[in-house]
């Protein structure tokens, strides 16, 4: 009897629950997403990509190809 009652309380909350469950891990992945939208553009070769940017800010210059 405990178990019939335990899966008819599962099966009217598991909705909820997964809504729960998943707005949770799109909390959770949000800030990663932005970064990968900072740092992803790609940059056509020859341009400045996000790391050549931030060592310019820090005052490293580009090594060149040789």
């Amino acid at each position: 009897m405990k178990d019939e009652q335990f899966m008819r309380v599962w099966n009217d909350g598991h909705d909820h629950f997964s809504a729960d469950i998943t707005r949770a891990i799109k909390w959770l992945a949000e800030p990663f997403r932005r970064m990968g939208e900072y740092m992803g553009p790609a940059s056509a070769p020859g341009e400045d990509s996000f790391f050549t940017r931030a060592a310019a800010r820090c005052g490293i210059s580009p090594r060149r190809a040789r």
